[in-house]
């Protein structure tokens, strides 16, 4: 039983509380009725290509709707994440104020047990790492597990809150929110950060501006300077290199919308859960292992959970980090904390391992997947655990063990 991982360590600062989810049965009612009356557009020159060059298909827009109103059980997502210990906890913060924060936690029995934190990313939530809990509750109990897991919505995602409408969210702002609520865990002695995407920049922010991330590991990076010259870099590595490239100059234009027009994006995508999942369903079929996507059932429970959870107009200071390297600054990252980077073939953002290492003289640990793709933890579960416990393992004496 998981719930077995759910006993609170003794005197911590913080006062989690047990949650447990479930959507209001109206608002399930409410929207799919919206989704019923929602219009599919025309067919266009555009709309009629399969292969992503223009977004989705019309086609596979109307299949998937279809499958929402007619397939899709919402409560049994509820019933898999509910199946792990979940918490709500006020976490304070200077600007913000009192944050309340969501998170499933793996709680260790161990003394000696490694403060470790997931960090999702965009357009993603907590869920991503629901194939790595239950294969971390599979493998350990709580008297074996070596870690205490903690795996948050961000602020301003799914069941975690917001500021006020008068703070605005940022990435910076997210990253402190994160330290403060694994120090009211009772980790202010040290943890581990894991990050991909939006997860990956908070993971390089705590990293280099919070002494209690001690370490951290990630599965999307990229260089803070101009990269090293192509000696050592592999002809499969080159390939992967090509296709980011072809992606950056067809594929990123959410981003800029994201991050200079968030008001009108949020307001428009979030009217409707048809747009809802146009917008976000794009990212979630495109940016996976064309090889394996991911099953269509995950993607909806994805997008169901940022309609129920009004996420989309609140989540897009994701993308504000693009005010960094538009005028050509750096997002913070240490080159001293040992670094774990796992690059997954298929991924947006990769830095092949001849640049890692100069580029990250920290770096302690890389290791190249060529399955995989965005969204690692959902789609590569296994090994993607196996590189976090390697790299967890090798920097274990930093958490004052042997």
């Amino acid at each position: 039983m998981a719930a077995q991982f759910g006993i609170i360590p003794e005197n911590i600062p913080g006062k989690p509380e047990p949650f447990n989810l479930r959507v209001p049965e109206q608002d399930i009612a409410d929207f799919r009725q919206l989704l019923k009356l929602s219009k599919i557009g025309p067919a266009t020159w555009w709309n009629q290509h399969k292969d992503h060059r223009y977004g989705v298909s019309r086609e596979w827009l109307s299949q998937a709707k279809e499958a929402w109103l007619s397939n899709f059980d919402w409560r049994k997502h509820e019933e898999r994440i509910n199946k792990f210990p979940n918490f709500k906890m006020d976490v304070k913060d200077p600007e913000a104020g009192h944050i309340n924060m969501h998170f499933i936690a793996l709680f260790s029995a161990k003394k000696d047990a490694t403060p470790l934190v997931f960090l999702h990313g965009y357009p993603a939530s907590f869920t991503e790492f629901l194939p790595v809990v239950e294969l971390l509750t599979a493998k350990y109990t709580p008297e074996t597990l070596p870690y205490h897991v903690i795996v948050p919505s961000l602020p301003d995602y799914g069941l975690s809150g917001s500021p006020s409408e008068n703070i605005e969210m940022t990435v910076e702002l997210s990253a402190r929110i994160v330290n403060q609520l694994m120090i009211d865990l009772g980790f202010g002695e040290g943890y581990l950060a894991q990050g991909g995407d939006l997860g990956s920049l908070i993971a390089r922010i705590l990293s280099a501006e919070y002494k209690e991330c001690k370490a951290f590991h990630v599965n999307m990076l990229d260089p803070t300077e101009a990269p090293p010259s192509y000696d050592g870099v592999s002809a499969e590595e080159l390939a992967i290199l090509k296709r980011t490239e072809a992606w950056r100059e067809t594929g990123m234009a959410y981003a800029l919308e994201h991050a200079t027009r968030p008001a009108t994006a949020g307001l428009a995508i979030a009217s409707s859960p048809l747009a809802l999942l146009a917008w976000i369903g794009e990212k979630l079929v495109e940016w996976v292992d064309p090889r394996a996507p991911l099953p269509l059932d995950t993607l909806l429970a994805t997008v169901s959970l940022y309609w129920f959870t009004d996420s989309f107009p609140r989540s897009l200071y994701h993308a504000s980090v693009l005010k960094f390297f538009m005028p050509g600054q750096r997002l913070p990252t240490s080159k001293e904390k040992p670094l774990g980077y796992s690059l997954f073939a298929h991924d947006l953002a990769v830095l092949p391992h001849a640049w890692a290492k100069q580029v990250y003289p920290n770096l302690k640990f890389f290791r190249m997947h060529a399955e995989g793709g965005h969204f690692a933890s959902e789609e590569q579960p296994e090994a993607f655990l196996e590189d976090v416990e390697e790299f967890a393992g090798a920097v274990r004496g930093l958490f004052g063990a042997e």
